[in-house]
Formats: C-alpha cells, sequence, structure tokens
C-alpha cells in the first residue's frame, strides 16, 4: 500500500538522483532513449578490439531501465496484494482441502491448484495495466526527457489537433480491446469450466 501512494514524480527524481548521480551509483543514464553516439553504434551488442560495444538495442534498453521501473512500480504493488488475497482465498476452498486429505504435497498443492485458480483475477487486471503501459505515461515522459504518446496526446490537445487525438485515442481503445481478448484467452486457457463451455 505504501509503495502505490508514492506518486511517480518522485519515483522517478529519486531514481534519477540515486541512480543516475555521479555523487551515488551511476548506474542508469539520467534521460532520453539513446547515447548521443547511438547513430554510429552497430544493432546488436558484440566484442570488438576495443572491448565489448553495447549496440543501438542494448543502449536503449539501458536508457529505459528507470522509465520502466518508474511506470510499473504501482501496478506491482498492487499485482502483489492482489495475488495474495487471491491465494489465501482459494487456499481455504473445498479442492484444496480435498487435495490435503488425498495426500498431495503441499508445494504442488499451491503451485498446481492454488495459484492456477489465484492468478485468474491477476490475469484480469494485466490487461488494462499493459495497454497503459503502451500508452505512456507524461510525468514519466517529462521526468525522464522522452518523446513519448502522453507528450504527443497533451501538445494534440493543447494546439487543438482533434485528428491526432482522436487516432491516439482510436490506437488506445484498440491496444485495450486487443488485451482484453489476450486476457479472455488466458482464462480460456487456465479454466476449464470454460473451456468445456467453448466446446
Amino acid at each position: 500500500i505504501g509503495l502505490w501512494s508514492i506518486p511517480a514524480m518522485w519515483i522517478g527524481v529519486m531514481l534519477i538522483g540515486y541512480l543516475a548521480n555521479k555523487q551515488y551509483i551511476q548506474l542508469f543514464p539520467v534521460g532520453g532513449l539513446h547515447d548521443i553516439q547511438a547513430d554510429a553504434m552497430a544493432f546488436l551488442p558484440q566484442w570488438t578490439a576495443d572491448g565489448f560495444q553495447r549496440g543501438w538495442l542494448l543502449d536503449m534498453a539501458w536508457h529505459l531501465v528507470l522509465p520502466i521501473t518508474c511506470m510499473t512500480y504501482g501496478g506491482f504493488a498492487i499485482l502483489s496484494k492482489l495475488t495474495r488475497s487471491s491465494i489465501l482465498e482459494n487456499i481455504s476452498s473445498d479442492y484444496v482441502r480435498t487435495a490435503r486429505a488425498k495426500g498431495v504435497a503441499e508445494g504442488k498443492i499451491i503451485l498446481e491448484h492454488g495459484l492456477r485458480n489465484a492468478f485468474l483475477p491477476v490475469l484480469s487486471f494485466l490487461g488494462p495495466a499493459a495497454a497503459s503501459i503502451f500508452t505512456g505515461s507524461l510525468v514519466v515522459e517529462k521526468v525522464f526527457n522522452i518523446p513519448g504518446v502522453g507528450q504527443h496526446f497533451v501538445d494534440a490537445a493543447l494546439n487543438r489537433d482533434w485528428m491526432l487525438v482522436m487516432g491516439l485515442a482510436v490506437t488506445y481503445a484498440t491496444l485495450l480491446l486487443l488485451f482484453n481478448l489476450l486476457v479472455d484467452l488466458g482464462h480460456i486457457a487456465l479454466e476449464p469450466k470454460l473451456r468445456a463451455q467453448r466446446g
């Protein structure tokens, strides 16, 4: 709950202040999507006579670690709470008690019976969460100086570019529908009752 309550702007500033600062760790870059010399890099990482070269792809992944952490920490807090409550609810159900009475090992009960059924509500949350991650966040884009969809949406609204606003809204709606479809297919794969109804 505490992790979920922390604002993304403060987390972003703290990540830059401690993990991208010369006075502390400086593991990651401060912002942007690429290094200044990214255009001269090879696409994939490789070993050369000068040593290890990151390459364009690994350089982009390295620049995205802090923004992705900033965008997903709140969802991780919700997912962990949702998973915990769902597992506790499933562990006390009748089929788990029956499996225990039959002498099934406790680890197998938790993994095959409890966790599989506990994952259904978590899967329902993952659809909209994944769509929101792909469409970006204005705060994270501003803190890490990333040209993203959130900034384009706000600029289009301020400039009254209604075609771009509608295009971005349709893109978000399409992503939301696509991820909800994947969630429904995941429910069918995990729930035997739904597979029986489909057949």
